[in-house]
């Protein structure tokens, strides 16, 4: 993750006081930094500017803000549910992508605008969404490429998630680990993933954030 801070330049004006009158210069003296990023961060300077692109597990402007998931055993819901494929079946901690074992959440035939969602019980600022698609069921049957045009939102309020996150354009593919990463790290309590297509699938759901 990067953010960008501007190094402030100093001005220092000196008065100077020669042969019966005053004149002023003004003198830059610019701060230096060797690598304000923490915690592995790299370090880049770009005319008074920095940017700190923070290794894995570290978040912020000065990647000191440990990135952890946030979703596992939190309040769920969703649209519709597939007979027993309750919503709470993706965030349970089982990773397994046989539905018909592994037990996935799961929206109804018919709804053809279904959604997912979390309640995080606070409030985050939201790093990247992770979902672990279904694989092939032990018959066989591999209906993975209907996990496609998903998009994750943000809120403050269950009311208003809608704060864009990120998008995956799909199809997936049998038991994908879809990484959708929020650029801008949107600040909310609830995350919701819908999309634009019959049955929403979800095996697992991981939310990262700090």
């Amino acid at each position: 993750m990067e953010k960008v801070l501007c190094l402030m330049t100093v001005a220092l004006i000196i008065a100077v006081a020669d042969a019966g009158h005053q004149r002023s210069k003004k003198r830059a003296i610019n701060q230096s930094v060797s690598n304000p990023c923490q915690n592995g961060g790299t370090f880049t300077n770009n005319d008074g500017c920095f940017t700190c692109t923070c290794a894995d597990g570290w978040a912020g402007a000065l990647c000191n803000e440990v990135v952890s998931e946030l979703a596992s055993g939190k309040p769920v819901k969703q649209s519709t549910t597939y007979y027993s494929s309750s919503a709470n079946f993706a965030v349970d901690g089982n990773k397994g992508t046989d539905f018909s074992v592994h037990k996935c959440a799961c929206t109804n035939v018919g709804d053809l605008f279904p959604w997912w969602s979390v309640d995080l019980q606070d409030v985050y600022n939201i790093t990247s969404v992770r979902i672990i698609n279904r694989g092939k069921d032990s018959s066989g049957i591999d209906v993975a490429a209907r996990l496609r045009y998903v998009n994750v939102t943000v809120g403050q309020t269950e009311s208003d998630v809608n704060t864009p996150c990120g998008f995956f354009a799909g199809p997936g593919t049998a038991s994908q680990l879809v990484v959708i990463d929020c650029p801008s790290s949107p600040q909310g309590r609830f995350v919701k993933i819908f999309a634009e297509t019959e049955y929403l699938t979800l095996c697992e759901v991981e939310v990262f954030g700090f």
